[in-house]
């Protein structure tokens, strides 16, 4: 069997994995890194099935450019399917305002959503001389891993979580002979859940009961939801406003997905959802604002936060991991952000609470031993060296982008 990485091997985001065996040859992913400008994987190459592990861009940014010029079947889960759609939409959007070279369109989306295999999760479909069942992989609602069996079975987790959260069960290891692991976490552990949310809760509630607002820029995937399920019962006025509305209306109207649906649909049915700039200009009446963008790129969260530029009562709480280069990264080094333009300096209260979705160090290292593998390969993480003590009985290879090897 042979690998390749597009993308995504030493380095977090735009992850690309082509997987060949005899005459089949999948791809598992296909990313973005989500900089000015992006960063795509290298150019596509000839695939029989493209396999996606969820619907975050930085794993499923660049398919349409697939479609493009070439053509494959495209596996996923409808949950997936149905999120990742309005994502690439806005992509095209964000791309036309910017000023980006347009490396997709509209027809490519469309012919990929042409070609969707929708799968469940332990159901086997086949693709050439795979056979291939999708798992949970406990990252966001619909996220999956890939194992590939024929003589050899091999695991690929794209972002994998184990530990329970408000939407999600954690991801369970898969006996497998070859183990393709994300690394983003390598070398840290997070604060225990628990305690984050614990303290989460207990600033939030200060900074309202001191008469000052909550501002938490977030994902539209997965985080918004999160959040209005931990915020739901501390009965303040809390409202959500950007793309993750409509990411929540796919999560009520795809079933099958969810830990619990009905602690969601009430935890949702306890939320203002903003809709449009005339609810947006009252919406500072509510006690917390959920919004995108997630690394304070764009998105509503700008506007807001310029109005409260000086109020030192009320805070940013930042909840998710910061790319370099985005407005998100500059507020937790510099205390700085750029809206419209300008360089500004909030005197509103920072904070940062680790609500990852991705596994820790340990975590990862207790997977890997859950699954037993003969081979473990290391991706999607710049610090993936930092595992290599603690799987000193694995076979573990690091791959670089751009390098084709053999794995018996």
């Amino acid at each position: 069997m042979k690998i390749k990485f597009l993308g995504g091997a030493e380095e977090v985001g735009r992850l690309a994995i082509k997987i060949e065996n005899k005459d089949t040859r999948v791809m598992v992913d296909y990313g973005v890194i989500p900089e000015k400008p992006p960063l795509y994987p290298m150019p596509p190459e000839p695939v029989d099935g493209l396999f996606l592990t969820h619907s975050h861009l930085d794993h499923a940014g660049s398919l349409p450019i697939y479609y493009h010029s070439k053509q494959a079947r495209f596996y996923a889960t409808m949950m997936t399917a149905n999120s990742i759609r309005p994502l690439l939409n806005d992509s095209l959007k964000i791309a036309a305002l910017e000023g980006y070279p347009e490396v997709f369109n509209s027809t490519d989306v469309d012919q990929l959503y042409e070609s969707l295999v929708p799968v469940r999760y332990g159901e086997e479909v086949e693709e050439g001389n795979f056979s291939v069942v999708p798992y949970s992989a406990g990252h966001i609602p619909g996220s999956t891993m890939w194992q590939f069996n024929n003589s050899r079975s091999t695991l690929v987790t794209g972002d994998l979580n184990t530990e329970q959260s408000n939407l999600l069960d954690g991801a369970v290891p898969v006996k497998s002979d070859v183990l393709v692991i994300e690394s983003t976490y390598a070398g840290k552990n997070h604060e225990p859940r628990e305690q984050v949310i614990k303290r989460l809760r207990k600033r939030v509630r200060e900074v309202v009961e001191s008469g000052g607002k909550v501002i938490f820029p977030t994902f539209a995937v997965g985080r918004t939801q999160e959040l209005a399920m931990i915020l739901a019962d501390l009965d303040l006025n809390i409202a959500t406003d950007g793309m993750g509305n409509g990411i929540t209306d796919i999560y009520m109207h795809t079933p099958g997905y969810l830990r619990s649906y009905k602690d969601f649909k009430r935890a949702i049915h306890q939320t203002r959802r903003i809709r449009g700039n005339g609810m947006r200009s009252h919406a500072l009446e509510n006690d917390v604002i959920i919004t995108t963008s997630g690394m304070m790129d764009g998105g509503p969260v700008l506007g807001y936060v310029d109005k409260l530029l000086t109020d030192e009562k009320s805070a940013i709480f930042l909840t998710g991991y910061q790319v370099e280069n985005t407005n998100g990264r500059s507020l937790m080094e510099n205390g700085t952000l750029k809206i419209a333009g300008n360089t500004v300096k909030p005197l509103m209260q920072k904070e940062f609470f680790d609500l990852s979705a991705h596994a820790g160090h340990d975590s990862l290292v207790k997977f890997v031993r859950g699954v037993s593998p003969e081979t473990v390969i290391l991706c999607h993480g710049e610090q993936r060296e930092n595992l290599l003590s603690d799987l000193a009985e694995f076979e573990v290879i690091l791959p670089m982008n751009g390098q084709e090897f053999e794995v018996k």
